[in-house]
């Protein structure tokens, strides 16, 4: 009886047992938090917390805030819990400006895990904290003034052109086209030139390594997704693993690119007016250009001000900043661009008003394009704005708080290391902001209609000092390619069409499950 009772069967019975059960524990351990704050909550499932569907991938952080956001009506904020991790989920714009910009001072870091020396493209501009962030931040604005856009204009109208002429045989025979796939190539291609100064010929060659690249960073494999939530919702245990959430390869190859290139041009005294020769400036003179010394020097700095890149941008870090302008300009212009078509087809009369609109600029500029004549352009600014109310590429912003805070007229006080989460999908479909919100409707963004509602209610880019530091490129990028592709063809729904558009629950960011799928025609 004592044999049966210790045999190898039931130690390892028990064992197990032991080890499910202090898994359990420790996954529910936290899930008082918020009712020791008196906070309201929603009561949370054993491991997923209250993000059961986005850890088994069957829909995006989209739809599950959106779900929460709506339970929590009349609330100004709610507890909730990402596995085991309690999280502040905000609902009201004013609360929202506080975090992001107010009191900013509390919530200056995103809380993202860094893993340099596993993967030394972690180091980019979203993911910095603190000093290393600000520094840098500094010195990289000036990248993207309107100045500095309009000397990228020409680059890239160059590859408007080619996305125009690529599509050209397929208006012909009125084929139907899936959009999405074809504007990545475009994104490859504007981001290769502007940012690398290199030719990507994405639209010609569908696996060219770039293209690859940004399949693996966003459309990622299950294994790096697990990364990417182990990471952000587990970080005790992403310090451990230090788990690759960008795919396999993908660090080396931008590494590799940004190094060759850069020994290139400093060997051979080669300067591009491109994204990459700002950093190789910034690396080594200190700033991206001589007007940045100019500058200083008027106000008396001479190089001591606050800002000084006073550590090393080593490779590691360089290449980090290339990437997240891959990031900035990739997915903000390619998707933006494929859900503003799809809108269009299903709206023509919004597709003819705004084609009527670009007309009437070409003409004004003697059948081209230029920079201020896509700014002037207010029509295509509503168009892409009510695109990005919809369907913002970025599901939810989130703030890690690095000095204790009290939020206003509460006594809830939040620890430092605490969470905080802006559902920018919700907020932008709550029909108190916005009504009839499934409804697509660029005259939201009149200026009578912009007055009527809170500045914070609207968000793709998020706000304040940690804001999307290429909104500026992303938005020239998407204005001008839509511009260009409406001047030549008209776009039409069609059989496989997807409606209404379903969201793809395997992508971390803001995507549709089939793509765009529209019939081109030449325009009549």
């Amino acid at each position: 009886m004592l044999g049966l009772l210790y045999s190898p069967l039931t130690v390892a019975l028990t064992f197990v047992t032991g080890i499910v059960g202090l898994l359990y524990w420790w996954s529910i351990s936290t899930y008082d938090y918020w009712k020791k704050k008196g906070v309201p909550y929603e009561p949370p499932t054993p491991f997923f917390g209250n993000i059961k569907d986005v850890i088994l991938m069957r829909r995006n952080f989209n739809l599950v805030h959106q779900d929460l956001y709506n339970k929590f009506e009349g609330h100004r904020f709610a507890g909730i819990y990402q596995a085991r991790q309690p999280t502040l989920f905000l609902r009201d714009p004013e609360l929202i400006k506080a975090v992001l910009v107010r009191d900013f001072n509390h919530f200056h870091d995103r809380g993202l895990l860094i893993h340099a020396e596993k993967n030394p493209l972690q180091q980019h501009l979203f993911n910095l904290p603190g000093y290393r962030w600000r520094v840098l931040r500094n010195k990289l604005s000036p990248t993207f003034t309107s100045g500095r856009m309009k000397n990228m204009f020409p680059l890239v109208e160059e590859s408007s052109k080619k996305l125009n002429s690529f599509l050209n045989a397929a208006a012909s025979k009125e084929e139907i086209v899936e959009m999405k796939d074809i504007l990545a190539k475009f994104s490859t291609d504007v981001i290769g030139t502007c940012a690398f100064g290199l030719q990507m010929n994405a639209l010609d060659d569908p696996d060219s390594e770039f293209r690859r690249m940004g399949r693996k960073v966003f459309e990622p494999s299950f294994l790096s997704k697990f990364a990417s939530l182990t990471n952000s919702l587990l970080p005790e245990i992403g310090r451990v693993l230090k788990m690759d959430d960008l795919g396999r390869g993908v660090s080396d190859f931008f590494m590799k690119v940004v190094k060759e290139t850069t020994d290139y041009r400093v060997k051979n005294n080669v300067s591009r007016n491109d994204f990459l020769q700002l950093l190789i400036n910034l690396k080594y003179k200190g700033r991206i250009d001589d007007a940045e010394e100019v500058e200083e020097k008027a106000n008396g700095v001479n190089g001591k001000n606050k800002n000084v890149l006073d550590f090393d941008l080593d490779d590691g870090l360089m290449a980090a900043q290339a990437f997240v302008f891959f990031l900035a300009g990739f997915e903000t212009s390619s998707t933006t661009m494929s859900f503003a078509l799809q809108e269009l087809a299903v709206h023509p009369e919004i597709q003819t008003k705004l084609r009527e609109e670009i007309d009437d600029e070409l003409e004004k500029n003697g059948g081209k394009f230029t920079y201020d004549s896509i700014m002037n352009m207010k029509y295509l600014d509503k168009v892409v704005s009510e695109t990005l109310r919809m369907y913002p590429p970025v599901q939810f912003l989130v703030r890690e708080v690095t000095a204790p805070y009290t939020i206003p007229d509460t006594k809830v006080s939040l620890e430092k290391g605490s969470i905080v989460i802006i559902p920018c999908f919700a907020i932008q479909r709550d029909p108190k902001h916005y009504p009839d919100p499934e409804r697509f409707d660029p005259e939201r963004f009149s200026e009578e209609e912009k007055a009527k509602r809170h500045h914070y209610t609207y968000l793709p880019f998020g706000e304040g000092p940690r804001n999307c530091i290429g909104m500026r490129f992303g938005l020239l990028q998407s204005k001008l390619g839509l511009a260009a592709l409406l001047s030549k063809y008209e776009f039409h729904v069609c059989e496989r069409t997807e409606l209404p558009i379903r969201m793809d629950p395997k992508t971390l960011v803001t995507s549709s499950t089939t793509g765009t799928i529209v019939r081109i025609t030449h325009r009549k």
